[in-house]
């Protein structure tokens, strides 16, 4: 059985160590439609609704666009502290359309990004960089999944 290894989950291309994978490892639980899945530091549950009466836990989905999300939270954050500006204060909405034909492909993605305090300039400076750098939106948009982004500035 491969176990996740916790010395690589944080391996980067300019990291000048072997790179390995990151491995998570998922498996059935007793509860039909319910699945773990565990990385070097972190553990989660996956639900199925389709299987289950009351599902307490994200789907595929769900996790999916969270990724999406996550990814671009987490560059707009380092590149705060990287570029030594203000913590953004920062919502994002995302959304998906799974394909009515085709229920393996999304037909379309949403990401509505909501700074606050940060001006419009840098706000969408933050979001190209996301774009340019985040490995899953550039999956999506190189798989030609179509993402519409927004960028909203309050005062």
């Amino acid at each position: 059985m491969t176990t996740p290894d916790s010395g690589t989950a944080r391996n980067t291309p300019d990291s000048g160590t072997e790179r390995k994978p990151y491995v998570l490892a998922l498996r059935t639980t007793e509860v039909v439609g319910r699945f773990t899945a565990t990385g070097a530091d972190t553990t989660f549950t996956i639900d199925n609704s389709k299987l289950l009466e009351k599902p307490e836990h994200p789907g595929t989905a769900e996790y999916f666009l969270a990724s999406l999300a996550g990814c671009a939270l987490n560059i707009i954050a380092a590149r705060s502290v990287e570029w030594e500006l203000p913590y953004p204060r920062l919502e994002l909405d995302a959304s998906y359309l799974v394909d009515a034909d085709d229920s393996t492909r999304f037909e379309r993605i949403g990401l509505r990004f909501r700074f606050t305090a940060t001006p419009a300039e840098q706000s969408r400076r933050y979001v190209d960089d996301f774009t340019a750098r985040c490995p899953i939106y550039n999956t999506l948009v190189r798989g030609g999944t179509p993402i519409t982004i927004e960028v909203q500035v309050d005062s």
